[in-house]
């Protein structure tokens, strides 16, 4: 999420993002724009171990 929606989650307002519910790993995410931004993991309740790798074309 870009950098405004991300204060808006940590601030409880509506907020747009891309992704979803994943119950399988590894999984491969794509930034729909090209900036900066913001990857939020809830896991709650489960505890997880999470890696990323940047790929640039």
């Amino acid at each position: 999420m870009d950098s405004d929606c991300y204060q808006a989650c940590l601030d409880g307002d509506e907020y747009e993002y891309y992704g979803g519910f994943y119950d399988v790993s590894p999984i491969v995410l794509e930034v729909p724009y090209d900036d900066y931004g913001h990857l939020v993991v809830d896991s709650h309740p489960r505890r997880i171990k999470v890696s990323y790798t940047e790929v640039f074309d």
